[in-house]
């Protein structure tokens, strides 16, 4: 059975039904920025970049399909902090994404999952999970909208050059610079996440005693790499001399190290509240491990009764 011939799609209908569409949006929608992202050495097996940059933004207006706040899981107090896990749905105009968007760069046809929405009226920066493009489903034989199930947006190291600093603001806002140091003749290893200091000028066994009190620099170890002694130093505060032949001090470890030389003097870290390891309880059970190994590595089998 053929469809009725008196009942066909007309194109002037569907126009206007895009242009009644576009009007709505316009008229109840929000403004947001839509932040396209950047994949610099894109593992293809896993679908994860090294290197992310959110480069450019494009103004739109998007309509907010639920007027009651956000949806998600809203603030959690976790240990490691406030973890916010709102949820926000948009219906973005396609005809005025082609326009604003497309136009002028043509790798992006339609809005992709793992951009950015800038959200303005709350100052929010949202990740697309996921974008339905049949949604409603071809009234007269056409699509009109997208619709964006967004999250909360956490920042993990991202570069940010949207040419807007209320955005790009987001990156000095979550970062603390730190750098790389390396040392020699090290037996011992600092742990992740401790305090660290140095005294300018100062050795191992004097003539100022090795205590915190007495540091010109503290900051903390963020990264420790025991088979290269490299040491990645941050949340720094005071004076610090990298010079070869100064020494580190850990606090938790007890370790005095001898700088041997520096690499990355620029590097950035996240310190927001996800990622922030002064959050972090791990330090405690490092060093209760470290004295009394409370970890047994055997290789007896635990569930064998020690027959193997």
């Amino acid at each position: 059975m053929n469809k009725n011939p008196y009942f066909l799609d007309n194109n002037s209908e569907q126009r206007l039904i895009e242009d009644i569409t576009r009007e709505t949006i316009s008229a109840m929608g929000r403004k947001i920025y839509y932040i396209p992202r950047v994949n610099f050495n894109l593992d293809y097996l896993y679908g994860e970049s090294s290197v992310t940059k959110f480069d450019g933004s494009h103004q739109l207006v998007a309509y907010v399909n639920d007027v009651n706040g956000f949806g998600g899981q809203g603030d959690l107090m976790t240990k490691f902090g406030i973890d916010l896990k709102d949820r926000i749905e948009l219906v973005l105009s396609r005809k005025d994404f082609q326009d604003t968007i497309t136009r002028v760069d043509s790798d992006l046809p339609r809005p992709k999952e793992g951009d950015l929405i800038y959200f303005v009226d709350s100052d929010t920066l949202f990740e697309i999970n996921f974008v339905e493009h049949e949604n409603p489903f071809y009234p007269l034989g056409k699509l009109y909208t997208y619709v964006l199930t967004c999250e909360t947006f956490t920042y993990s190291n991202e570069e940010f050059e949207t040419d807007q600093t209320f955005i790009d603001d987001v990156e000095t806002e979550y970062t603390k610079n730190a750098f790389e140091l390396y040392f020699t003749g090290l037996t011992g290893n600092f742990i992740v996440g401790e305090t660290v200091f140095h005294i300018m000028g100062n050795t191992s066994d004097g003539p100022i005693s090795p205590i915190i009190t007495n540091a010109d620099g503290v900051g903390q170890a963020y990264s420790w790499n025991p088979n290269t002694k490299l040491l990645i130093l941050g949340n720094q505060s005071g004076e610090f001399n990298i010079e070869a032949g100064e020494y580190i001090y850990g606090v938790s470890s007890g370790i005095a190290a001898e700088i041997s030389s520096y690499g990355n003097l620029e590097l950035k870290y996240s310190h927001n509240p996800i990622t922030d390891l002064n959050a972090l309880d791990g330090v405690k059970l490092e060093e209760e491990k470290d004295a009394d190994n409370i970890f047994n590595f055997d290789e007896t089998d635990p569930f064998s009764e020690g027959n193997y």
